[in-house]
């Protein structure tokens, strides 16, 4: 994809429309001569049918080589989303009856309230439930048809590495779940109390079905940290020339799916959000490298409208006065994607981080700050120990369970259980078409001149 191309990508990356921005929509289709390459990116990044829409808004006319295939593959994203909701429908409805609580946290957790429609794909769901609730939790995915692969390792396994384990549907009408037991790695060095995010977070029904939200600052940040987990540290702060290549790129990973989120929630929802308030939370949480990061993209490569532009600077600069010094005067994101990766940086953490991770007085010396030190370095390479010592067992586990596992999927799989998914699907779906809103078509007559010149008037003369 050449750059042009990448530059109308990130210019249909908006949800509340202007007519600023359906200009710059306008010259950058314009600019672009070739749109080889973008089908790919746009359905790789999750917004095509955010493209798609934008162009209709702006009164732009995709070519005619290419309108069919966008026009198709956005009914499949619909379809996958489709999918996502009927799944997470019946595993709620199975949690529900073993007394699970269900938080829906990712990238996904803000899609249902930030989209009037299915503009962005859902993608896989992380669902986050209590580590002494994942027996039960398990046993609503067999009920709901998400089961273990047999290449899955057992359970225990990633509840004892703080890692997600990946449900796989036994129906091809439903998309793979991630069940998590914990909110963040620890080697991300968050110093945020999950018992207190999760007191705080929200109830919402979904299909009629129980179903828990994080509390919008808790959501903000959590977006800002999973975006920077993504991207890495040197993605975020180098200006617009690593968006670009995102966006030329669908397996970038700067994900542009999360850097609209991140907008769209900001644009929406910064009059509701004090300022204070989002600084004191981004403290208690240990967030401030990973906001800033993650504002600093947004500002330097797509913008904010003037209300939420005026309120980014000004968390910008709150966090900047509340940052440490640095040798070079800058403070990239402290973020890796692998947490082997992140291994040396867990093993060092800032003196603040052992501060607020071990609530030492303020009139604390340095014999206290060594000791705490020398337990979180304790803490650090037990996990490690024993994450490697676990892993013979681990594999011993899941040949054991083979046997168990295909008969686990051969009862998923009868026809009795595919003809219920299959019949709820068919609901949701006539369900979905009904509610579809009707638009009117418009049919984009050519100019005079092109006009005369194409099709010349043959009954004169």
């Amino acid at each position: 994809m050449d750059r042009a191309a990448a530059e109308l990508f990130l210019a249909a990356l908006f949800v509340e429309s202007t007519p600023e921005r359906q200009e710059a929509l306008r010259n950058a289709a314009k600019a672009a001569r070739s749109w080889e390459g973008l089908r790919e990116s746009l359905e790789s990044h999750g917004v095509l049918g955010l493209f798609l829409a934008n162009l209709a808004t702006a009164g732009i006319e995709a070519p005619a080589a290419l309108a069919p295939t966008l026009a198709a593959r956005a009914g499949e994203q619909r379809g996958a989303d489709q999918r996502a909701r009927l799944g997470l429908a019946r595993f709620l409805a199975a949690a529900g009856r073993q007394g699970v609580e269900v938080t829906l946290v990712g990238h996904s957790a803000l899609c249902f309230e930030l989209y009037p429609e299915p503009l962005r794909r859902l993608g896989e769901l992380e669902l986050l439930v209590a580590p002494e609730h994942l027996a039960r939790a398990l046993r609503a995915g067999e009920e709901a048809g998400f089961l273990l692969s047999e290449q899955a390792l057992p359970a225990w396994w990633h509840r004892r590495t703080h890692t997600a384990l990946t449900l796989t549907p036994a129906s091809s009408f439903l998309l793979p779940l991630r069940l998590a037991t914990r909110l963040h790695h620890p080697s991300l060095l968050l110093t945020t109390r999950e018992p207190e995010v999760l007191a705080r977070r929200r109830r919402v029904a979904h299909e009629g079905h129980a179903l828990f939200l994080l509390e919008p600052l808790d959501g903000l940040l959590e977006l800002a940290v999973a975006l920077a987990r993504r991207a890495g540290e040197a993605l975020l702060v180098s200006g617009r020339r690593h968006l670009l290549d995102a966006a030329a790129r669908g397996a970038h990973p700067l994900r542009l799916d999360l850097l609209l989120d991140l907008r769209t929630f900001l644009e929406a929802r910064h009059g509701d959000l004090r300022v204070t308030e989002v600084l004191a939370r981004a403290s208690e949480w240990g967030a401030q490298p990973a906001l800033r990061a993650a504002l600093e993209c947004l500002q330097m490569g797509l913008g904010f409208l003037p209300g939420a532009r005026e309120w980014s600077r000004q968390i910008a600069q709150g966090l900047a006065a509340a940052a440490p010094p640095s040798a070079n005067g800058s403070a990239p994101a402290q973020f890796r994607p692998d947490p082997v990766e992140r291994l040396p940086q867990w093993l060092r953490p800032s003196d603040a981080f052992l501060v607020r991770q071990h609530a030492l007085p303020a009139s604390h010396g340095p014999q206290a700050l060594r000791l705490a030190r020398a337990r979180h370095v304790a803490a650090v390479l037990g996990h490690c120990a024993l994450a490697g010592a676990a892993f013979p067992l681990a594999l011993v586990v899941r040949r054991l369970e083979r046997e168990r596992r295909r008969r686990l999927w051969a009862d998923a799989s009868t026809p009795q259980r595919m003809s219920d998914v299959n019949d709820a699907w068919r609901t949701a779906a006539a369900r979905a078409e009904q509610q579809k809103p009707l638009r009117p078509r418009t049919i984009a007559l050519p100019e005079d001149a092109e006009r005369v010149a194409k099709y010349p008037d043959r009954y004169l003369g």
